[in-house]
């Protein structure tokens, strides 16, 4: 319920809201500032996964098991990379400075909740 709380929804919603950033966990959508944004699958479960733990640190290693576990393919650490790249080319307004989606080096990443 506290990570319900501080990510702004209530218990029975099915709606994630940080900042500008909607998620409508039942038909698998996201809204920022209202205007649907076009994720693939991996982007959208990596973005929930971040939103649901919002102003905390997730570690690479617990990222790559949410995502990926253990009956998939082998996903390579740069793999994690490049969906974090993209995922902030379509969520930041300047993703080389990004305002919500931040590398913690060494460790993993943070969702900062700001509104853009």
């Amino acid at each position: 319920r506290a990570l319900l709380r501080r990510a702004g929804t209530a218990s029975t919603s099915s709606m994630i809201e940080c900042g500008d950033i909607s998620i409508d966990l039942y038909g698998s959508r996201v809204l920022l500032k209202g205007q649907p944004l076009d994720l693939t699958s991996a982007e959208y479960r990596l973005l929930c996964l971040l939103v649901r733990n919002a102003n905390r640190t997730v570690t690479r290693d617990n990222i790559m098991n949410e995502l990926w576990d253990n009956t998939s393919d082998f996903v390579d650490d740069n793999t994690l990379s490049v969906y974090v790249r993209r995922l902030r080319e379509k969520i930041e307004t300047i993703p080389s400075q990004p305002e919500h989606l931040i590398t913690v080096r060494g460790f993993g990443y943070q969702w900062k909740e700001v509104s853009l």
